[in-house]
């Protein structure tokens, strides 16, 4: 469990977070998103207990981690930037950081190797290695006594799509067996779509939306649109216009702006048409992100939760 409650901090007489409020629940994979600036890595400072809030709670576990420092044991942390030991082996950059966090056991050790695929390189340096595995190399080292707070910063930075499916399998299977409490921080927002039940989103160090991703979805302007493809093109776009629609047909399918795919199949349907397929064409959460971003002044935008 991570829980902020109106965390207030200030850096180099910059206010960098401004009434952060943020909870994750055991179980839970929560993306935190927003662009370089807006106050993600001094979150996660705070988290890890590094930094000290100028007002408001930080509570890790039940905790303070400022207070109680032994809960770090507790947390795995994969930073965006790998910050590994380069002159050291494989085995011995995983074996120190063990022993420093004190949980050290070459049983899990050599199973997350093993996982990771880091057999072939486990006597070689840091150094000689590509991006890609220096990366799977972090992943290990944040697993290393099965933290029940995961906090990933661009976790899948430099992994090739092979390994970023397997990481993000891996880490759903990881939350649920373990009841984790996941923070993922990315700017690969496909990577939200596939393994976060809900999002935070900040900017310039305050919280303008928080809540699940549907309702993400829901609240941007998004342009959606309804598909339709029928047997009949030509009748079921007059059909469609008698009705108050403006449909357009793109690549054998019939497009429709503003439009419910049940009252369309309906309506379809009911004029005796065969109807092959009726789905929302949703847009990306790409789009949805940059949307909102770049309206955050509406009030449908600010804080909804």
């Amino acid at each position: 469990m991570i829980t902020l409650k109106n965390v207030w901090k200030t850096i180099g007489g910059k206010q960098v977070l401004r009434g952060i409020n943020l909870t994750v629940k055991p179980g839970e994979i929560r993306a935190y998103l927003g662009h370089n600036g807006a106050g993600k890595t001094t979150t996660f400072r705070l988290i890890l207990g590094i930094l000290v809030p100028d007002s408001g709670k930080v509570e890790v576990l039940g905790v303070n981690p400022l207070k109680n420092p032994g809960v770090r044991v507790k947390i795995g942390y994969l930073p965006e930037y790998d910050l590994l030991y380069p002159n050291l082996t494989v085995f011995d950059n995983l074996r120190r950081y063990a022993l420093l966090k004190g949980v050290y056991d070459e049983k899990e050790l050599r199973e997350l190797i093993e996982f990771f695929e880091l057999e072939g390189y486990a006597k070689k340096k840091v150094s000689a290695l590509s991006s890609g595995t220096q990366r799977r190399v972090a992943m290990a080292r944040a697993f290393l006594g099965s933290p029940e707070v995961l906090i990933l910063d661009e976790p899948t930075r430099g992994l090739d799509p092979g390994w970023r499916l397997k990481f993000k399998r891996f880490l759903k299977e990881y939350t649920r067996e373990n009841n984790a409490s996941v923070i993922f921080s990315t700017h690969i927002l496909s990577d939200v779509d596939e393994v976060c039940e809900s999002v935070t989103v900040i900017k310039k160090g305050e919280v303008f939306f928080s809540g699940c991703l549907r309702k993400f979805k829901e609240i941007a302007p998004s342009g959606e649109t309804v598909l339709v493809k029928v047997a009949e093109v030509g009748r079921a776009v007059e059909v469609l216009r008698e009705k108050g629609y403006s449909p357009e047909v793109v690549d054998n399918f019939i497009v429709l702006k503003k439009a419910k795919p049940a009252e369309v199949n309906a309506l379809l349907v009911k004029a005796g048409l065969k109807v092959e397929e009726v789905r929302r064409n949703e847009p990306s959460l790409e789009e949805v992100y940059t949307k909102l971003h770049s309206r955050s002044d509406s009030p449908a935008f600010r804080r909804h939760q």
